[in-house]
Parts: C-alpha cells; structure tokens; sequence
C-alpha cells in the first residue's frame, strides 16, 4: 500500500541454493546446543546476556505481554475517535487478521521482534510485496543477519540468512532491501540510524551479573570447598615424615572428602586456614537480589514480574503494573506502531489510519474493578447488552435482543447542537392517579 512505483524487493545477489534435507534425529545436547547457540545466535555480548536468567527473563516478559495483546488497524473518527477496520474492509485489517509470513503467527512474529529490540535496541522486518505494492508477507530477522548501505539519501538493508531455516523463511541466501521495505523499529536513537544497544549502555550491569554466576557456579561446581591453607599450631616444625605423608595424601583425601566417603584427618596439630571470602560473609544472597534489581531497572520492568517478590506488596502490585504498562510496554509498542505505518500504509492512509496495539490486553485487571467498569458503562448507556457480554467473553444475545442500551429515566439525551433527543422522565405528572388512588377518582379530585 505505499505511494511509491519503484520496485519493491532488489534481489541481488539471486544465487542458486542447494536443496537442504533437515533430519530430524536425536536431540542436541547442551554442548551442541551451545555450540549451535555461539554460530547462529547474534555476538557474545548477546550470548552473555541470553545466559543471564535476569536478563532474558525480563525481555521474555516484555515481549510476552506486547505480543498477547492484538494488533488493529483502525480508523480516525471525525469526533476525534477512532474505530476498529474489519478484515473485509481494508486489505491491511485483513493481512493481519491472517498471518505475516507462512511460518509465523503473529504473535511469534511480534514476540521474535520485541525480544530483539529489547536485546539490541534495533527489529529488523523485510516487505516482500506482490506487483501492486501489496504486502504479501513480513520476514523478520536476528539483527545480527543485516548490514546497512548508503547511497546518496537512500539506505538499503543487505540481509543474509545465515541457517537453512533462515533461507527457507527468506526464500534467498541473501537480498537487499530498500529502507521503504523494511521495518526498522529502534530505540534510544542517537546517530539518527540505529538504536543504541542495551547490551553495549548496561555493559557494566551485564558484567557485574556474569561475574556473579561465575563466581556462584565454580562455587557450587567445587561442592562449596573454600581455598585454604593448612597451618600447624604450637611451637616446633613439623616432622618431615608427616609433611610428605599429608603432601602424598591430600589429593586423595580432598577428592574423598568431596565424595562425602570420610573426613580428611590431620596430624600433629596442622589446622586449615581459609584464604578467602565466605559466602555469608560476601552477604551473596543479597548481591543475587540487587543484581535481579539492576537488571530490571535496566529494562524497565518492575521485580515482581520476574517473580522477584522481596519488598511487593499486594496493594502496591496494581500501581506497579500500570506505571509499568505505561512506561515500558506503552512505549515499546508505539514505535512498532509508527514503523508498521509508515512501511505498510500509504501517505493518504496515514492519514486516515493507523495501527495499535491493544492497550487492556498486555496485562491483566483486577476482576472485581473490571466488573464494576463494565457495569457502570452499562448502566449509563455507554455501551450495548451485547458489548458488555463480548468484554466478559460471553455470545451475543439471539434475535438481537442485546443490541440495547440501558438509558436511566433521570437523565435526557441531548445532541451535539443541545437539541433534545430522548427526555427524561423524572418529572411527576401532576394528574397522574396515586398508587393506592383509582384513576377515576384522581379525575374527579381533579375537575
């Protein structure tokens, strides 16, 4: 749907590829697997931090909660709304009430590209169009896979598929994109091209956590054994003898004592020393903690979302959650929004439409104040029987009973030029006859 002629996709490089038979054997191990990991998946940095439970624990939460929430296009109204476009009345409401690509859903296509926005700062998705301009599928890639090219004012983007899936997905060992045909969602911009890494600005919080597993895992990894040396108390050398039978036996000692087999026994009064920290008195558990902290604060995401429950309180979560669906999640998708415009919709469309994600689907609300909107919404005519039944996940009413909306006699309803269009009835008719009254008697009081 864009306002250009030109082609859309410049294959270059349109080599041959060879047919790919994928067997689907046994499973990979963990070194295969990490081996696999360290050819395909981004640089180290990316690999460091992927290792760091915090780290991709909050990016999965972050990319989790934007891609369970719907993605629309709607409408500009002229009362200064906006409506939901159904699938059948715009070819873009229809793509996406489909699929972007014939492997993804949406929702793996948009979890695949917040979590690589969250990782780099930088989601890369190319257009690939039909001969009307029409896009035809959305190809997401590792932000690793492109490389920028300038020429003049114009940015193309050179992607290469680097795994056999990645060409299958493509189609092509490699192609270039003009910058009108890919999707370049970035954040914390400063050069005005890219998106400046989160791994490269929290480098030393990154650093700090990887020293501490590191620190933690040779710990657990050497059965909590702490470096030492062996003293002897008292006055006197020790005897030669039993310096080379404790020099001949510690190995074997020290590896039964790991073992849990027997206790290393020592003679002639030698006594172990400790050389370093304890982890009590590193005070570990509470470095794990504000590591978990500085990381969140890092991404923006609050603790608990990570299941990081240490100073949460019940009454605080709900706050907690709106600043963080707000300040985090809110921003976030505003710049897929913006992007997706301004690649798939045409400058006159823009205009009139624009996409959104939906803002009561990235998290969850309290049931009973849920109940209590959708009640007042309905009591004051706000909404139909029908549109509150659809909020609870109930069906329509049949026969279009529920297309109603409930109206309190109280209350009038006017239009925009102060016109009266319903009245209200609160007014009592002086004739009208008492409960306990007949009618014809109040009629005869009357005359």
């Amino acid at each position: 749907m864009s306002d250009v002629e030109e082609t859309a996709v410049v294959p270059t490089e349109s080599r041959q590829m060879d047919l790919i038979v994928k067997d689907h054997g046994t499973e990979m191990t963990m070194a295969e697997f990490a081996s696999w990991l360290g050819e395909n998946i981004g640089s180290a940095s990316v690999q460091n931090a992927l290792k760091q439970a915090a780290f991709m624990l909050c990016c999965d939460v972050i990319a989790q909660d934007i891609a369970k929430s719907t993605l629309r296009l709607r409408e500009r109204m002229k009362n200064g709304t906006s409506r939901v476009v159904l699938p059948t009345e715009h070819p873009i409401a229809g793509f996406l009430a489909l699929e972007p690509n014939r492997r993804h859903t949406w929702n793996e296509f948009t979890e695949m590209m917040v979590l690589w926005e969250c990782y780099t700062s930088n989601a890369y998705a190319g257009v690939l169009r039909n001969r009307t301009d029409d896009p035809l599928e959305l190809i997401p890639f590792q932000t690793g896979r492109v490389r920028e090219l300038v020429e003049g004012r114009d940015i193309f983007y050179d992607v290469v598929a680097g795994t056999m899936q990645e060409q299958a997905l493509l189609g092509a060992v490699s192609m270039t994109f003009h910058e009108r045909d890919m999707i370049h969602v970035r954040g914390r911009m400063v050069d005005g091209m890219d998106g400046y890494s989160t791994l490269t600005a929290g480098r030393d919080v990154l650093d700090t956590g990887k020293a501490i597993d590191g620190f933690r895992t040779s710990l657990f990894s050497e059965e909590g054994q702490l470096r030492g040396v062996f003293k002897k108390s008292g006055e006197g050398a020790l005897d030669e003898l039993a310096f080379q039978r404790l020099r001949s036996q510690l190995k074997i000692l020290m590896k039964r004592f790991k073992a849990g087999v027997e206790p290393v026994v020592l003679e002639d009064n030698m006594e172990f020393q400790a050389i370093a920290s304890k982890p009590m008195e590193m005070e570990l558990t509470k470095q794990f903690a504000e590591q978990i902290n500085q990381t969140c604060r890092l991404l923006r995401v609050p603790p608990h979302k990570v299941f990081h429950f240490d100073g949460a309180k019940y009454e605080n979560l709900e706050t907690a959650e709106k600043m963080y669906v707000g300040d985090s999640l809110v921003p976030r998708a505003e710049r897929f929004e913006h992007r997706y415009g301004k690649v798939l919709l045409s400058r006159a469309d823009r205009l009139r439409f624009f996409f959104e994600y939906d803002r009561d689907e990235m998290t969850l609300r309290d049931s009973q104040r849920e109940t209590e909107r959708i009640k007042t919404l309905l009591e004051r005519g706000a909404i139909e029987i029908d549109e509150a039944r659809a909020m609870q996940g109930f069906n329509p009413l049949p026969n279009g009973q529920g297309e109603v909306r409930l109206i309190p006699v109280n209350m009038q309803a006017v239009d925009r030029d102060g016109n009266v269009v319903i009245a209200a009835s609160s007014t009592i008719d002086p004739n009208a006859p008492a409960p306990d009254q007949p009618a014809d008697a109040k009629a005869q009081k009357g005359a």
